[in-house]
Order: structure tokens, then sequence, then C-alpha cells
């Protein structure tokens, strides 16, 4: 049985979204699957100073923020900070290196690949190194010496990442991975699921419902603004609070028949197949999943950086609309929804462009990648992938190539 170390970071809620979505197709094909999220190997004090920093930043200085995004887009791979970076949890990644014993490391942040690729340069393991971009553009952060395989979402963010000296062999894109239930729902009769779920919740058919949700620290901001929306509007409303409890505690007096309010929540595909709109943040998976749910976007403030490529992403396809303030949200929400054939439109947009099948192409990519490995390295257990059998250059072009080689063979047959 094949092993894979999955990677995640919960700076937000996307990364941890997409390794699960890898996660949950790999087990299906059969490999053993570790999961884990990298921010718990940080020191506790900088992780906390680092989780805060970023939230505090994205709610305040969006703008400073995007500066920041825009500065480490821009670093050399082998700057002398990129060096530092790639140190943080190196140890730790040796230690699951040698107690699992993985045949590859599937990254969705790109420090992780960092630490495998400085591994693999200081001779101490093999072991094929893939990431996961989880935006709808390329980041030099991704950019490293020793990474065997890219996933992105689109054609588009291929050549970005080529412009960038990867090699296009070293590229698939099958599109953004999306969790198991979103697929399930996707793939069903979405209208007719629509009408129940919002029977059984007591939520009327015939009165649009529009849901309101700014990631997973909830950030919509304006709240007094939306509170008289909500409270005038005709409309039926869910808001979806995520972790901000103090917003959730603000908010929860406005429930009626007409509006619900929720915490974190587990069961979002649920809503987002009752919704006729969502108001929401630009996260890569947060647009996948909308996309692959046929949900119209609302995409309200996205922040300077890979927001407003995401957003960007969604209104080129034609399934989603900006607002930069309070006003024009509440403009478009009141001309959408007095004109269903456009959100109709919207949602046929989404049916079109949706790569609901990600996920398992990726998982099919890296078993192959797997497979090829194997074949030129047949050790078994802890030995696997560690410095005594370092992988020959000739090994390496061979093991790109055997995984892109048929992930560009699937997209042909799709085309």
């Amino acid at each position: 049985m094949p092993r894979v170390l999955v990677l995640t970071a919960s700076f937000g809620e996307g990364h941890n979204q997409a390794g699960t979505a890898v996660s949950e197709a790999l087990r299906r094909d059969g490999a053993e699957v570790k999961m884990i999220d990298y921010v718990d190997w940080l020191n506790p004090t900088f992780r906390s100073v680092a989780t805060f920093t970023l939230l505090q930043g994205v709610q305040k200085m969006p703008s400073l923020y995007g500066l920041f995004y825009k500065s480490m887009s821009r670093m050399n791979p082998e700057s002398s900070l990129q060096k530092r970076l790639n140190q943080l949890g190196l140890t730790r990644m040796k230690q699951q290196i040698r107690s699992f014993a993985p045949d590859a490391v599937v990254s969705t942040f790109p420090v992780p690949t960092g630490i495998v690729s400085e591994l693999r340069e200081m001779g101490w393991t093999s072991i094929p190194n893939i990431g996961i971009l989880t935006d709808y553009t390329t980041n030099g952060q991704w950019v490293k010496k020793h990474i065997d395989m890219y996933f992105v979402a689109t054609e588009d963010i291929k050549r970005e990442l080529m412009g960038r000296g990867v090699p296009g062999e070293k590229i698939s894109a099958p599109g953004m991975p999306v969790r198991s239930k979103f697929v399930e729902r996707s793939l069903s009769d979405l209208a007719g699921m629509r009408a129940e779920l919002r029977v059984q919740r007591g939520l009327r058919t015939d009165v649009p419902l529009i849901m309101m949700m700014g990631g997973g620290a909830g950030l919509l901001g304006d709240i007094s603004d939306w509170e008289k929306l909500m409270k005038q509007d005709g409309a039926q409303y869910v808001v979806i609070c995520g972790r901000n409890e103090r917003l959730y505690r603000r908010l929860v007096a406005l429930e009626t028949d007409r509006v619900r309010v929720l915490g974190y929540v587990t069961n979002i595909d649920e809503w987002m197949a009752m919704a006729d709109l969502i108001v929401t943040k630009a996260g890569g998976i947060t647009v996948s999943e909308c996309m692959t749910m046929e949900l119209p976007m609302l995409v309200y403030r996205p922040i300077p950086g890979q927001e407003d490529f995401n957003a960007q992403f969604a209104i080129d396809n034609g399934f989603a609309v900006k607002a930069k303030d309070f006003a024009a949200a509440k403009r478009l929400i009141v001309d959408l929804t007095a004109h269903p054939e456009r959100l109709a439109e919207m949602r046929a947009n989404a049916r079109r462009v949706k790569r609901p099948e990600a996920a398992s192409e990726i998982a099919k990519t890296v078993l192959e990648l797997i497979a090829a490995y194997r074949a030129a390295h047949p050790v078994d257990g802890a030995a696997r992938g560690t410095a005594t059998e370092a992988v020959p250059k000739r090994d390496r072009r061979t093991l790109a190539a055997s995984g892109a080689g048929r992930a560009a063979a699937r997209a042909n047959r799709r085309s």
C-alpha cells in the first residue's frame, strides 16, 4: 500500500480543505495517508503571532497585506531569507519521513515543499515532492529546485508557472481539488435538491436565499449595514460566521424565520446547495466549491493579492460579480434577486467550467509518480527515500515524465 504524507497549513481554511480533498481521493484509490497541519510544527508563540498578524493585516490593512504578498511572490528561491524559511520545520519533516516512511510528500502550502526540496538538495532523501496550488494564480514561493510535480487549476496558471522557469512536463492542470461531498452533490440534481433541502430546513422555496460567508474567520466588515439590509430586505438570508464568535453573538439576535445565523459549520455544501447567491470572500477553494455547486457569487471586497486573481477568474468565467463596498453589494443583490434569469445564466456558466473530478485526477497522478519511483527504487519500509538511495538525474526525468505524461494524456482525452 503506497503511503502519502500530506502537508497543509491552517492560515485560513483553503489549504486544509484542499489537503482533505486529495487525501479522500488517495484513500479511495488504496493509499495510506497521513495529513499534518504544518502550522502545528511552528513554535507556539511564533504561530500565534503569525496567525494574529495575518488576520489583522487582512482585516485592517488589506493594501499592506497586498504589498507583502507581492514581495513574497517575487522572492528569489535561492535567497538567504527563502533558505531560512525552508528551515522552519526541517527537523519535524525528517522525523515524519523516518517514522511514517512515505512514498511521496504532497503539500498544499509552499513552505513544506521548500523543506523537502532542501532535504533533497542535502542528499538526505529522494522521495517525490509534490505541490498543489490553491489559488487561481502562481506565487514565487512555489518555485523550488526539487519539486517533481505541480498541480494547478487552469492551463493559464500552468503557463504562468512555466514563465517562472518551471518545466511544462512538471505541471498538470486538472482543476482545483474540492472535497468529495461537493463532488457528490455536484453530480446530482442540484435544482431538485435545492427545493428539498429548503423544505427540510423550514425555508421558503419561492423566496431567494442569500448566503453570506466571510471565510473561516467571518471577514465581511460593515456589520451595521448588513444588519439593516437583512432587516429590511424581503429575501431570505443565512449568515455563516465561521469561527468569529463575536460576530455570531452580535448577529444571532437578527434570527427570524427569514434570517438564519450560524457559527462554524461542517455542512457548508448543504447550504450552498440551497442558496441562490453567495456573498463571500474570494479564497481559491471557496471559488472552486461555489463553481462546483453552480452557485452564483458576489465577491465582496477581495483582498489585494491572490483574492484579486481568484475573483477575476470567477468574473471572467461568468459566475461571479464583484463589489468593492456595501453600497455596490446592496445594488447587486437587489438587481440579481429581481432577475432570476441572470442567476440562472451564472449557474450555467459555472456548470460549463467546473472540474469536479480534480481531486481524483490528482490522486491518480500521485500514485503513478509513486509507482515509477518504487520501480526505480525497490526497497522496503523506512529505508525508502532516505539518503542511501539518491535519485540519478535520468531517474528524476523519468519520474516527472511518468506522471506528467499520463496527466497530459487525460487532459487531451477531455479536450
